[in-house]
């Protein structure tokens, strides 16, 4: 990672070549290209005036912040960050440490680590904090799902959860306004957020959480790179599904279920897809039960649905055939013995 000198922010020294501030020609451009007001950028993560400047070519802000800002159109930073001085490559260097023990969860180095890290002079304590926060809310994200906790101590937990997590994205969205049609901006901090909080609240009514999702996953497809997209887009489409699970509505949970194979077919990699084929495979299931009880299928349609049940099932445990999932293998087997009477003997489609 390159240190850029303070003395150094808009001119090359001796050679007269102007150093580039990739960061800020990036921001530029793309806030051009997407037609975004300076606002819609940096708002809860710098002053207007210091967006400006930034694009200008002048480096006045810290490489977290400059990351942030990247991050709220979508890109990262890590092909043309530069360090803008000592104190902030130390920044920069104890929060790889703290991301290393958050990886191998050694989460009392964690806290010592966000102890010394908070004790550090910075120039942006907001987003520096929420940095801070963030960790430890992923660190309790952890410790709750592995708790044996009675189910009454895991709903306090969880409230205390998505309080925890609403103050630490308020460090960033102050007026934090759901389903305004795709023009909010978010980072990745963000939207791990938002999603913790709908994956653990109670506090939005069904349609109001949606709306979230839906607002996410626009800003998923509009901004976000590639390798981005799919990961955090995946996800998106995973809490929705849930979500119309909960409202007992099969035809949006089939639609977000096709949304997402679809979603992830068009990427690089199908880690999920199996997954998706599974949930596919119960939802069809649901619904061709709901038909029987009613007869609203014939014979043809009976064989129909009962095959196209069990072709799902069979693509998603021959995907996780491919990962060596043989967990996930043994639930299909067991789901297909189960529920469909069928057991898979080979890879006939």
């Amino acid at each position: 990672m390159p240190k850029t000198n303070e003395n150094d922010l808009e001119a090359g020294g001796d050679s007269g070549i102007a150093k580039i501030n990739s960061a800020g020609v990036i921001l530029s451009y793309y806030r051009d290209r997407y037609g975004l007001d300076l606002g819609q950028v940096c708002g809860g993560i710098c002053s207007k005036t210091k967006l400006s400047r930034l694009e200008r070519g002048i480096r006045c802000v810290d490489s977290m912040t400059s990351s942030l800002l990247l991050e709220r159109i979508g890109k990262t930073a890590d092909q043309f960050e530069q360090l803008l001085n000592d104190e902030d490559h130390a920044l920069w260097c104890a929060r790889e440490s703290i991301r290393k023990h958050m990886q191998q969860r050694e989460y009392d180095r964690v806290r010592e680590a966000l102890s010394a890290y908070r004790a550090m002079k910075n120039s942006a304590p907001r987003i520096h904090e929420q940095f801070c926060s963030y960790q430890e809310v992923l660190i309790a994200v952890d410790q709750l799902e592995n708790s044996e906790n009675t189910q009454d101590s895991q709903q306090d937990e969880q409230i205390k959860l998505c309080e925890h997590a609403l103050r630490t994205l308020r460090l960033t969205k102050q007026k934090f306004v759901p389903g305004s049609g795709g023009r909010q901006l978010y980072t990745s901090t963000e939207i791990g957020l938002i999603l913790l909080m709908v994956h653990y609240g109670k506090d939005h009514g069904d349609v109001q959480t949606e709306e979230i999702l839906l607002d996410l996953f626009r800003h998923v497809q509009r901004y976000d790179a590639e390798h981005r997209k799919q990961k955090t887009g995946y996800r998106i489409l995973m809490e929705l599904i849930r979500l119309e699970q909960r409202m007992q509505n099969p035809d949006m949970e089939l639609s977000y279920i096709n949304q997402g194979i679809d979603f992830v077919a068009q990427g690089r990699e199908i880690e999920g897809l199996d997954r998706l084929h599974f949930l596919r495979a119960q939802a069809l299931l649901r619904r061709y039960r709901a038909a029987s009880e009613k007869g609203n299928l014939s014979a043809a349609g009976d064989h129909d649905a009962r095959k196209e049940i069990q072709r799902e099932c069979l693509m998603a445990y021959s995907i996780c055939e491919v990962f060596g999932d043989r967990q996930q293998m043994e639930t299909i087997r067991r789901f297909c013995g189960e529920e469909l009477r069928w057991q898979i003997t080979g890879l006939e489609m």
